[in-house]
């Protein structure tokens, strides 16, 4: 007797589809040419679109969000103490049922920050364009970068292409990165829009049941790459724009040399291979199926998903995205200030980098001295080292090697660190400062190499 075969997703489904995914990979992945002359994605042109459309008023809606959050968190505290009756009693409940007191306060100092930077009341200190001023800014384009991001990237994981990606880089993915084969669309995403855009697709991911535990903190701390745009930016600061497309090449080979070591390292491989549902990981998830040509079955899994598709999954993408990006944009405006202003008026940083100026000068590069305090400052926000280098007089050399260690380095706590730590994804403040500190100390000799090559 024949086994009954599962029926195939009808020809209509092949279409919609190759359809959707055209248009997400339009949307992400093909620059056009602007204005003034320069080439970018669809993506960005909406996101700086609605920057300038909004102008100074993006300022006041970032503070109308962290207001909100203030009291919808205040009200799911009264909530707690009274019950839960009515829907919208349960919503606000729900919203906030892994906010404690801890992070209820955070929401709070978010709010005063930017009550304080947005009408410009307060010292100086904190309203200097580079501390206050900075993390207002990055609040409010976090928030619309994620929102945007949030409903363009239901064209690449509603409508097939991360079964059609995944199936293809299986083979490569799981040996080298022990990984699924879609975490490397993870990656690109990042590479192209922003880090929080990687985060929020990794979260969504693992909350579905695609990735377990372990493996959403893996592709979290190791392919949340900085985006293009934000290579130009650091190249721009430090004064190398000629070594743009190096910085570019070398930071992204580091990045995915650097991964394959991390994943296998703690506190990563001690996560557990347990699914969001409770469910663990067996050896029948992990089987890849030989089941006719590679391309064809790729085609086939992205045509199942896409006749699963619905319309509403874009309000409900589109709402997810607003709040998570409201909650990481408090957390920039609390945290990521701090850290600025630790970073811009304390020494703290400068004596860690009398911890590593011995290891830059053995990795025989110039100016040791000027390099040293920008190594772990990047932790705060990842423009500060060349920030802190482009005032002085050092050596291109070294500049490239500060702008190109800053790329790798991941973690951040103005936009991606906050971003993983309001993610479902297990991942402590510990677990990042640890992971931070390693993928620094294995990337300073690959950087240094690439530096030397090169100059």
């Amino acid at each position: 007797m024949n086994n009954p075969k599962v029926a195939a997703p009808p020809r209509s489904a092949g279409v919609t589809s190759l359809v959707g995914s055209l248009i997400g990979l339009c949307i992400f992945f093909f620059p056009f040419p602007t204005a003034d002359g320069s080439l970018k994605i669809p993506l960005v042109i909406i996101i700086d679109y609605l920057k300038s459309s909004l102008g100074g008023a993006l300022e006041y809606l970032t503070l109308g969000l962290v207001a909100l959050l203030c009291v919808t968190w205040l009200l799911s505290r009264l909530v707690a103490s009274s019950g839960a009756s009515s829907p919208w009693r349960r919503a606000v409940a729900a919203y906030h049922e892994k906010d404690g007191t801890m992070t209820g306060l955070t929401f709070l100092l978010a709010a005063v920050f930017t009550f304080m930077l947005v009408f410009q009341i307060g010292p100086d200190w904190l309203l200097h364009k580079d501390v206050g001023g900075l993390a207002l800014y990055l609040g409010g384009s976090v928030f619309l970068t994620v929102a945007i991001a949030g409903l363009f990237v239901l064209f690449l994981t509603e409508f097939g292409f991360l079964e059609f990606v995944g199936t293809l880089m299986e083979p490569l993915m799981r040996p080298l990165y022990r990984l699924p084969g879609k975490s490397a669309v993870d990656a690109v995403a990042s590479f192209v829009a922003a880090p929080a855009v990687g985060i929020f697709i990794t979260n969504k991911l693992y909350l579905e049941g695609h990735y377990t535990q372990r493996e959403s903190a893996s592709i979290a701390t190791n392919f949340s790459i900085c985006s293009l745009g934000f290579f130009a930016l650091l190249a721009s600061i430090g004064g190398i724009m000629a070594y743009l497309p190096h910085m570019i090449i070398v930071s992204f080979i580091i990045n995915f040399t650097l991964a394959a070591l991390m994943v296998r390292i703690p506190p990563l491989s001690r996560k557990l291979d347990v699914y969001h549902q409770g469910n663990t990981q067996t050896a029948q998830d992990l089987e890849v199926s030989n089941d006719g040509h590679i391309l064809a079955r790729a085609c086939g899994a992205a045509a199942e998903r896409a006749s699963q598709t619905r319309l509403d999954v874009f309000y409900k993408g589109f709402w997810e995205a607003i709040t998570f990006a409201q909650k990481i944009v408090a957390y920039i405006l609390a945290i990521a200030t701090l850290a600025l202003l630790l970073a811009t008026y304390t020494p703290v940083f400068d004596y860690l980098g009398v911890l590593v100026e011995p290891l830059i000068s053995a990795l025989q590069l110039p100016d040791a001295s000027a390099i040293a305090p920008t190594v772990l400052v990047s932790i705060a926000e990842i423009a500060l080292p060349a920030i802190i280098i482009s005032g002085a007089d050092v050596d291109p050399m070294a500049v490239f090697f500060v702008c190109t260690l800053s790329s790798v380095q991941i973690i951040f706590f103005t936009e991606s660190a906050n971003a993983m730590l309001e993610s479902d994804i297990p991942l402590t403040v510990r677990d990042l400062v640890v992971v931070f500190l390693l993928r620094t100390l294995v990337a300073m000799p690959m950087v240094a190499l690439a530096t030397h090559l090169l100059f």
